[in-house]
């Protein structure tokens, strides 16, 4: 069966492009005979308002967009994300990474001296017990990186874009899938990692959103494979832009659903709108 859902991420009020995204997952679900959820995406705990979820919430049912199941709220499965860091630690997928800010972005600076583009060095790959112990005994807290081999050829099939093909060397490095922490404990788990864990969890076949997302997908399948997660199809969608070509922003006036709502569009024609834009 068809699962579908929308993340959102409740720093903000139901966006525009976050709006058109549902449309899009909540239209494939019912014309499937499948079902469309959603998961709340609060790890960002700064910045994340309770405000925004109910925004978000009545954004969409006023859109007429019903979800099939109770609400996942992302930061009450931190234990499972954790779980699945250890993992990948303990299959030797990860590793503990003892960079500094301060060396990071030193190398950044280098790199960017030497006209390359910035990325991580894998410079604790292979540290010994003994170094790992050094850097302990300093204080230093790590993250924690996902291995990611430089040769691989990471390749799916887009359900919107057709074949797609990203080379591991193009990813930036081994990937941060945890924030820094004391050395025998795991940070706050990062998007990449959570994402991968929750739609697995929540039986996603079908994971539909912005081409913003692309670069995202090659880390995530790599993801995928090493926790031995079932893969669900992709399909990433053209952007909202503005009149420059870049992504649509509050800069460039009203994005917000409840906006549009009070200058007295009707939900049925924001939702219209939205699902033939871009159409020819």
């Amino acid at each position: 069966m068809v699962r579908v859902r929308l993340a959102p991420s409740p720093t903000g009020t139901l966006h525009i492009g976050t709006a058109r995204t549902a449309v899009f997952n909540w239209l494939y679900a019912r014309r499937h005979g499948g079902e469309f959820v959603l998961r709340i995406e609060d790890t960002d705990k700064e910045r994340s308002k309770s405000e925004y979820t109910s925004n978000i919430l009545d954004g969409l049912k006023w859109l007429g967009i019903d979800w099939d199941a109770e609400p996942v709220i992302q930061s009450e499965r931190v234990e499972q994300h954790r779980q699945a860091i250890q993992q990948l630690l303990d299959a030797g997928l990860a590793y503990r990474c003892y960079a500094s800010e301060e060396e990071l972005n030193a190398m950044r600076e280098a790199q960017m001296a030497n006209k390359k583009a910035p990325r991580y060095d894998n410079r604790h790959r292979n540290l010994s017990p003994e170094q790992e112990a050094d850097y302990q005994a300093e204080g230093r807290q790590a993250t924690v990186r996902f291995r990611i081999d430089d040769s691989r050829n990471i390749q799916w099939n887009d359900l919107v874009r057709g074949a797609m093909s990203w080379s591991g060397a193009d990813l930036g490095g081994d990937m941060v899938i945890a924030r820094r922490a004391p050395a025998d404990q795991i940070g706050d788990p990062l998007y990449n990692l959570v994402v991968v864990v929750d739609d697995a969890a929540m039986a996603i076949t079908h994971v539909i959103r912005g081409e913003d997302h692309i670069a995202n997908t090659a880390k995530q399948l790599l993801l995928y494979e090493a926790l031995g997660l079932p893969l669900p199809e992709f399909a990433h969608t053209p952007l909202i832009l503005n009149q420059e070509g870049r992504k649509l922003s509050k800069r460039d006036g009203v994005t917000s659903v409840s906006d549009f709502r009070g200058m007295g569009y009707t939900a049925s024609a924001l939702a219209n709108y939205m699902t033939l834009l871009g159409w020819s």
